[in-house]
């Protein structure tokens, strides 16, 4: 009974475990993307002309999320009086180079909540009218979304 109770302890510390590890790719790869997304808009700014210097600060809502492929199995069951039919979804599994994953149908990245982009031309309207364009345009977000201040 005591061995019983003390894999039971091992076990669920390495289900903790596990899971935290679970978290950790999750928030790993939401900070990727929100990241990218900054470098590519702070890129793109730069070049708007009465700019200027410019920090970026992106917010997202969820984490990265990944879609499998996965194949349906039916089976038919007849009795006497009556006939049915079992479903299962199984997700597709490729070998690639010795190591078995799952198949991705798609990727969902978060969703781009709200930009702020502190730039010294912020005290003009023409440059901020710009920059709230070029960041709703390329993110495809409300200019509510957007904030833009003089830095």
């Amino acid at each position: 009974m005591i061995l019983i109770l003390l894999s039971e302890l091992f076990d669920s510390s390495d289900k903790e475990v596990k899971t935290q590890t679970v978290a950790d790719d999750y928030y790993s790869t939401s900070t990727a993307y929100k990241d990218k997304i900054q470098s590519e808009l702070l890129s793109i700014i730069k070049k708007i002309d009465g700019v200027g210097e410019v920090d970026i600060l992106v917010t997202v809502d969820g984490t990265t999320e990944y879609v499998y492929a996965e194949e349906l199995d039916t089976q038919s069951n007849e009795s006497d009086d009556s006939q049915s039919e079992d479903y299962t979804n199984k997700v597709v599994i490729i070998d690639e180079d010795g190591n078995q994953k799952p198949l991705i149908k798609k990727i969902v990245e978060p969703n781009v909540t709200g930009v702020l982009v502190v730039c010294s031309g912020g005290d003009r309207y023409e440059i901020i009218e710009k920059v709230y364009r070029a960041v709703s345009t390329a993110l495809n977000i409300p200019t509510s979304s957007v904030c833009v201040v003089k830095g």
